[in-house]
């Protein structure tokens, strides 16, 4: 334990004095997550939209308004002749067009089915899907309010003609597109750093030349190794610490689940990225090979985490590759975790595949850190 201790001490010192890495680990995690999770977001708010008004009722005048207050879209006019609206979105000054028909009002009233029509401008498909599914939200839930009292509002035998459905959202009632992007964002910065300095921490000794010190020290191979994994370790509960505070703080995400759980879950994860930063040391002859092969492989884990892009989008023979990622069963543990306040036995099979992943990738490496040293 001793010369264990000796070596952390003196990796820790190499760290400490390390200017550009400090900052880099302690700064950049937080430009990091205010950034992204403003950036990173499927939500899109301010489409621009313009309300063909062919009924000009007291009810048709009201959907214009209810649209700008729900903040996903921006009335910029509201005309009453049909043949206008083509002008807004063939000059792309509009992406969504409302037309209400004539006799929209009366119909509604009396319990005669009715409709609206949506015009959408199809360049952008995931803005005109997200378009789309916001004003069907909004207008059912505007009909579903005038007719809520059927009783009163319409004449003996009629037939209510929308039903307004009674939903529940559970874990996020507010659907607040945060919540969901934040604890991928903490499990990325989490595997960025520890990866990143545990792939340059041998390199760099090797180019400054201090390497066959330590070789020639009467420290044997496991306690080299041992001794300079215990500060990258300690570095990403720093990081994560510093993550979640701020997570916390900045956008008030909420965090249902046990924070011991989370710990003992990101113990096991480390075993992966701290492994993987030493696998690609033994691999690279220089700094540079090291930060490319890690940027290389990070990429991949996030693109294949489910972390930005749904895995149930992908097809199967890219969901086989993402289950073969220990990233995403990490962010899929954080955001349980988090949002849902998960236990162990929701997460008991994520666990069990990140320990899995760890002793594979870390055994790897120790065998191969083992021979380079040789």
């Amino acid at each position: 334990m001793g010369r264990i201790g000796a070596i952390v001490k003196k990796e820790t010192i190499l760290l400490r004095r390390d200017r550009i890495l400090m900052a880099l680990m302690l700064i950049m995690p937080l430009v990091q997550l205010v950034i992204l999770g403003y950036v990173l977001s499927s939500e899109i708010r301010g489409i621009p939209a313009v309300v063909c008004d062919l009924d000009r009722s007291r009810l048709s005048r009201s959907i214009p308004r209810r649209l700008s207050s729900s903040g996903y879209f921006k009335v910029i006019a509201v005309e009453n002749e049909e043949s206008s609206v083509a002008h807004y979105l063939d000059r792309g000054l509009a992406s969504v067009a409302v037309v209400i028909p004539h006799g929209f009002s009366k119909d509604l009233i009396s319990g005669v089915g009715t409709g609206i029509q949506l015009l959408l401008d199809g360049q952008d498909s995931n803005t005109a899907t997200l378009a789309a599914g916001y004003l069907t939200g909004i207008l059912e839930s505007f009909i579903g309010e005038q007719i809520s009292d059927p009783l009163k509002t319409l004449p003996e035998g009629a037939v209510p003609a929308f039903l307004s459905p009674d939903i529940r959202i559970r874990y996020n009632p507010d659907l607040r597109q945060k919540d969901f992007m934040v604890p991928g964002i903490v499990v990325m910065l989490l595997t960025m750093i520890t990866t990143l300095i545990s792939a340059m921490g041998l390199v760099r000794e090797r180019e400054i030349g201090t390497l066959e010190q330590l070789l020639v020290a009467p420290v044997k191979k496991q306690e080299l190794l041992i001794g300079k994994i215990i500060p990258f370790a300690v570095v990403g509960f720093i990081e994560l610490a510093i993550s979640l505070l701020f997570a916390k703080l900045w956008y008030e995400i909420p965090i249902r689940g046990s924070i011991g759980l989370y710990m003992l879950m990101v113990t096991v994860y480390l075993f992966t990225t701290l492994g993987t930063g030493l696998l690609v040391s033994t691999v690279a002859r220089t700094q540079q090979q090291a930060m490319f092969i890690t940027i290389f492989l990070l990429i991949f884990m996030m693109i294949m985490s489910g972390f930005i892009f749904p895995l149930e989008n992908m097809p199967k023979n890219m969901r086989w590759m993402a289950s073969m990622n220990p990233m995403s069963f990490m962010v899929r543990v954080t955001r349980d975790l988090f949002i849902k306040g998960a236990g162990f036995n929701p997460l008991y099979k994520q666990g069990m595949m990140l320990a899995v992943f760890g002793l594979i990738v870390f055994s790897v490496a120790v065998i191969r850190f083992r021979k380079r040293m040789s």
